[in-house]
């Protein structure tokens, strides 16, 4: 853990400027609270006419920022934030997360300054890496045109390519100097995160821990159980590989005790989704652990699928007869986990199911093209299977039941159903990429051990993303981009190491 804070390389920080950024930290605390003022006057008193103002006010404020060299600082407080961001009405039915969605704004813009005023210490790495982010963003802008709703789609699309610039691209570009910073950045959001794990356990407490209440106790500050579940999945795992790459032991014991923190996360979330992806991510640690390489991971994906195939008949048979539910009271643990098998009477799996197979069937109907970022909420209902119905439902998308929030339950399926083949052959090329780089060349670096730590933790989504999806989510798009631009900042700095080496 220890060296998650200790530059991987002799190079002097120019983009943190950690003594001089520290002097000027109530300076960019001032900026960030004054734009966040005009923006709650923008929403609630004059929302269109002091457009203008708020453009002057954010530019001036991402230019102090670039010029005073404290980057750093903002990305540091958005982080701590982060968790306690909350959504409020915004212009003609839109919702914006405040504070965070203005600060995700904010630094955009303090990119772009960067950019232009330092394009020649731009490292090539970043651009390179800009070139396989082009597909996916590509496809957000492209498919806008093909969109049912436009402006749904307008709406999504910036919303996700802010989060790319934003958590990617900006932290990949600060990272490039100072690699500690994302380590730093995940302390301060794991700090806010216990914060609102304490409110929902008092919550919790409030209702004499009934499990139904779950999915409400983390609001207003995660809408859902299943995206803090995700959260703290992803947070356990991330200092679960640190602690198991330690060779200090007092830092192992602190990376241990925060491991142990967010499951704690994990159980309160009561996500089965989780549960399940701890394990995976568990997996993909052993394939590091026994050092395979991609052709023995092959190997083992053809067997387990050839097993599941010569097994087809006893697993079909064996789900029926499942009938554990989720939202059991006296179900423990691996009761809940057990669930998902339950595809007859739990009402949570089958209208799951009835989200897949709309997207599948929306899928077919335009495989190119999709329906629109953004749009499978409204246009999904007449694919539904009548055979999937449950109270659960949803007839009318502006009249969803109590409990049937999400939209396809699976971030491959809403890629598909949304932008067609070609979103998901982007972001599954991204993916596929950062877990290559891993395989391929970890070992090869002195600081390959970090590698692993963001791949094991990514690994976690890479599996939840199959039943559940939240890129669209500020709290958890931070740690899904943040968390793979620090993979690629530790390969690409390490290869520079390696070369003046």
């Amino acid at each position: 853990m220890y060296a998650l804070f200790k530059n991987s390389n002799k190079q002097k920080s120019s983009v943190d400027g950690y003594a001089e950024g520290y002097r000027y930290q109530w300076l960019v605390a001032g900026l960030i609270l004054m734009l966040v003022l005009v923006l709650f006057l923008l929403v609630y008193l004059y929302p269109l006419s002091a457009w203008p103002f708020l453009f002057v006010v954010s530019a001036l404020a991402a230019y102090m920022i670039v010029r005073l060299r404290i980057e750093s600082i903002l990305m540091k407080v958005m982080a701590f934030l982060l968790p306690f961001s909350v959504e409020i009405p915004f212009l003609e039915g839109s919702m914006l997360r405040i504070p965070t969605e203005p600060l995700i704004a904010l630094s955009a813009l303090v990119l772009l300054v960067h950019v232009l005023a330092k394009w020649g210490s731009l490292k090539a790495a970043v651009v390179k890496e800009i070139f396989w982010i082009m597909p996916l963003a590509t496809v957000f802008i492209i498919a806008i045109f093909f969109s049912e709703m436009p402006l749904v789609s307008i709406k999504f699309s910036f919303v996700n390519i802010m989060y790319i610039i934003s958590f990617y691209v900006m932290m990949m570009v600060l990272s490039m100097d100072n690699p500690r910073l994302f380590p730093q950045m995940v302390l301060l959001y794991g700090l806010g995160f216990m914060v609102v794990a304490l409110w929902a356990t008092y919550q919790y407490w409030q209702y004499d821990w009934n499990p139904v209440t779950v999915r409400g106790i983390f609001q207003p500050f995660y809408k859902d159980h299943t995206i803090f579940g995700a959260s703290a999945a992803l947070l356990t795992m991330f200092w679960v590989t640190a602690a198991s790459v330690e060779d200090r032991p007092a830092w192992r014991i602190v990376a241990w005790a925060l491991a142990g923190l967010f499951f704690f996360g994990v159980l309160l979330s009561g996500s089965r989704g989780a549960y399940l992806s701890l394990l995976f991510a568990a997996m993909t640690w052993l394939i590091f652990y026994f050092k395979l390489r991609p052709r023995h991971l092959l190997m083992m994906v053809f067997a387990l699928l050839f097993a599941g195939w010569a097994l087809r008949g006893q697993i079909s048979d064996r789900l029926p007869r499942t009938e554990i539910v989720s939202y059991d009271h006296d179900a423990n643990l691996i009761d809940k986990t057990r669930s998902v098998a339950n595809v007859s009477t739990d009402v949570s799996n089958i209208e799951r199911m009835n989200r897949w197979v709309s997207a599948w069937r929306m899928f077919r109907e335009r495989p190119l093209t999709g329906f629109g970022p953004g749009t499978y909420q409204f246009q999904y209902i007449p694919y539904q299977d009548p055979a999937l119905e449950t109270r659960l439902t949803v007839t009318d998308p502006w009249n969803a039941p109590e409990g049937s929030g999400g939209t396809a339950h699976s971030e491959y399926l809403l890629a598909l159903s949304e932008m067609g083949i070609f979103g998901l052959g982007a972001l599954l090329l991204l993916m596929a990429r950062w877990f290559l780089l891993a395989m391929n060349r970890w070992r090869e670096y002195p600081g390959r051990h970090h590698i692993v730590v963001a791949c094991v933790a990514l690994s976690t989504y890479y599996f939840h993303a199959m039943v559940n999806n939240f890129l669209t989510t500020d709290k958890f798009a931070f740690l899904f981009w943040g968390t793979a631009a620090w993979l690629i900042v530790q390969y690409h700095g390490n290869a520079l190491v390696k070369k003046r080496a």
